[in-house]
């Protein structure tokens, strides 16, 4: 039997087959950058107990912030510490989505979710990756930076009044005490602020605030590539499709497919 597993920032999921699913686990996300390491120890303790009744011959691991051969031997490592004589297999969250979209076709490939990330993919490797460079430097498209844009428009008062007082009555915050927006993983609650944005996109403001930042992430982005074909993961892409297709007609950009979740797709693509 073997695990496949999609982990992003936010959660992981975990699905044993053998030809068929056996049994889903879901944990919280990992990823090396920004997560301790005994974070993972936790997840795999777990997930240890969770298939205790099964014979796991391999582990193939897809997830967020493998992006060399430091952060592959991590995760690595600690699988096989608690896998043992398990063949483990690691790759980025970005090959899993390219494998889970294109199949053998080619075509720039994006996960937008927490945080966000792209390539070409030829329909077999990745063969070109702008770098995202994380929620302090990019991220361009992600929750991360949705979200962060709604709290400027937010805290300097530029959002109508019964928006505001929604936003304050679900969140606790106010114009005046914004201090979680600095504390120990903020970047998370931030991103989560996508949620309440989607639900009330039809107000205007929020409106061009979504169309604003899809441009941008097309202008910055996808505009670098040399394919117009595009491929979308991840809950943002998902739930502002809409917006997403608009944007993209005016950068002459196909949206070729866009999924929320991978996992089910790389099951298929691994159990023949």
């Amino acid at each position: 039997m073997k695990i496949i597993a999609d982990v992003g920032g936010t959660r992981g999921r975990w699905v044993l087959v053998n030809k068929k699913i056996i049994k889903t686990v879901e944990t919280t996300g990992f990823n090396p950058y920004s997560f301790k390491v005994s974070s993972l120890e936790k997840i795999i303790i777990s997930l240890k107990l969770s298939f205790i009744d099964y014979e796991v011959d391999k582990i193939i691991y897809y997830g967020a912030g493998i992006n060399n051969i430091e952060t592959i031997n991590l995760v690595e490592g600690i699988l096989k510490k608690y896998f043992k004589n398990t063949q483990i297999d690691v790759f980025s969250d970005l090959l899993g989505s390219c494998r889970s979209l294109c199949k053998n076709k080619k075509g720039v490939v994006s996960i937008l979710g927490t945080g966000s990330n792209s390539c070409y993919y030829d329909g077999k490797e990745i063969n070109m990756q702008i770098n995202s460079l994380g929620y302090l430097l990019g991220d361009e498209g992600s929750g991360y930076a949705l979200g962060r844009s709604f709290l400027k428009k937010y805290l300097r008062k530029e959002l109508n009044g019964k928006l505001s007082n929604d936003f304050e009555n679900i969140y606790k915050i106010r114009h005046d005490n914004y201090k979680i927006l600095y504390e120990k993983n903020s970047n998370k609650w931030i991103s989560s602020l996508a949620n309440f944005i989607n639900k009330n996109k039809d107000d205007k403001i929020l409106n061009e605030l979504i169309l604003d930042h899809f441009n941008y992430y097309f202008h910055e982005i996808i505009c670098k590539y040399n394919s117009k074909d595009l491929y979308l993961s991840g809950s943002i892409a998902y739930f502002f499709e809409d917006e997403i297709k608009k944007v993209s007609e005016s950068f002459d950009v196909n949206i070729i497919k866009i999924i929320k979740d991978p996992i089910n797709h790389l099951v298929e693509y691994h159990v023949k």
